[in-house]
């Protein structure tokens, strides 16, 4: 249901989330949830709504509530969830919806996108001259940010499924429940350790390009989509810059290819 959707977008945006909703009780039970999965310092990089104050969002926040307006709206600031260290979980609690940010590749590619598209325009308002061609460098014309950065999640996963199927059998109140979540969040570190040291290997530490995924995804048991974005998210924040070492140049080529057809 909708606390598992949570959970598991939750850890595969590498524990980002932004949790909106008119009643601040609702909002930070669902944020002091989320912090569960979190370490202790990304806890305190982290914070709850209060009903009286009129807290904005901040980009380098971990889990963060927000209360909706008197209208019930409410409109997350662009540019700084684009800005954000990585992608985020938009979680609606009035509406119990989650909503994800592209993968850790996608997101640094839109966001030097728009950085560059940014830098142009920044550059073209303040030049008195007209700027030759052969001056401009890797400007990206045809970029218009999609401004609908939130999607559906694509990918279940079987983890935390599992674990919450287990841990609902386990009575309420019992320390048990804290020792079956800290092992839980231990078994999914050595999974990411372990995917580290398998990428390693076969690429001889980065030397060669990486050759298969669906052997890595057989070979360590992690052939649910979703069960492969959690393990990447957590391996992206142990070892910075891997999604994009083992998706990035497909990636890259694939929009390339997908604007070339645009062009036609």
């Amino acid at each position: 249901g909708f606390i598992c959707s949570a959970i598991s977008s939750h850890l595969q945006t590498c524990g980002c989330s932004v949790v909106v909703g008119s009643s601040a009780e609702k909002v930070n039970k669902i944020v002091r949830t989320l912090c569960l999965f979190l370490t202790p310092s990304e806890r305190k990089c982290s914070r709850l709504c209060r009903s009286e104050s009129s807290f904005k969002y901040e980009s380098g926040l971990f889990v963060q509530g927000l209360l909706k307006d008197a209208t019930g709206s409410f409109v997350l600031p662009f540019r700084q969830v684009m800005y954000a260290p990585y992608p985020t979980t938009h979680i609606d609690v009035d509406i119990n919806t989650v909503k994800q940010m592209p993968p850790c590749h996608e997101h640094i590619y839109n966001q030097r996108r728009y950085m560059r598209s940014e830098l142009t325009a920044f550059w073209r308002a303040n030049s008195d001259e007209e700027m030759s061609q052969d001056r401009i460098i890797h400007t990206d014309e045809s970029f218009t940010p999609d401004l609908n950065v939130f999607q559906d999640i694509l990918h279940r996963d079987t983890l935390v499924k599992a674990f919450l199927d287990q841990i609902f059998h386990l009575k309420p109140g019992l320390s048990l429940r804290s020792t079956f979540l800290a092992q839980f969040l231990l078994v999914l570190h050595r999974k990411a350790l372990t995917l580290i040291k398998y990428i390693e290997d076969d690429t001889q530490k980065g030397k060669k390009p990486f050759k298969s995924l669906r052997s890595l995804k057989i070979d360590l048991d992690l052939t649910a989509e979703g069960d492969l974005n959690i393990i990447m998210a957590l391996a992206e924040k142990i070892k910075p810059g891997l999604h994009s070492f083992i998706f990035g140049r497909p990636f890259y080529t694939s929009v390339q290819e997908r604007d070339m057809l645009m062009t036609f």
